[in-house]
């Protein structure tokens, strides 16, 4: 009985492992987490575009605006299809965005 248990334990980690490998956000299957890119956010609360850089990390989107703000979106989606509408929702404000990427054109 010890023997399943810790067999079962060590495939349980394994499996862990790879999903959290595989996690991030990606754009036609490749990894774009840690990387920075400029582009336009548009505000559904303010209906006001604002310049901004990204930074993906699996699931949100850490954006920083020229003015010296910060905010953290969750993405709708870690697959990105089109890079001129990704959206996602920042929790801390009840606010949704839609985002446009330029270097991923």
């Amino acid at each position: 009985m010890k023997r399943e248990t810790k067999y079962f334990f060590q495939i349980f980690t394994l499996l862990i492992v790879f999903y959290s490998f595989s996690l991030g956000a990606e754009y036609y299957g490749k990894n774009i987490d840690g990387i920075i890119f400029d582009g336009v956010a548009y505000s559904y609360s303010t209906g006001r575009y604002y310049y901004f850089w990204v930074e993906f990390d699996n699931e949100e989107g850490n954006i920083y605006f020229s003015n010296g703000g910060k905010i953290t979106i969750t993405l709708d989606d870690e697959e990105i299809e089109d890079p001129t509408s990704i959206s996602g929702y920042d929790y801390k404000h009840s606010v949704f965005w839609e985002l446009e990427i330029n270097d991923l054109k």
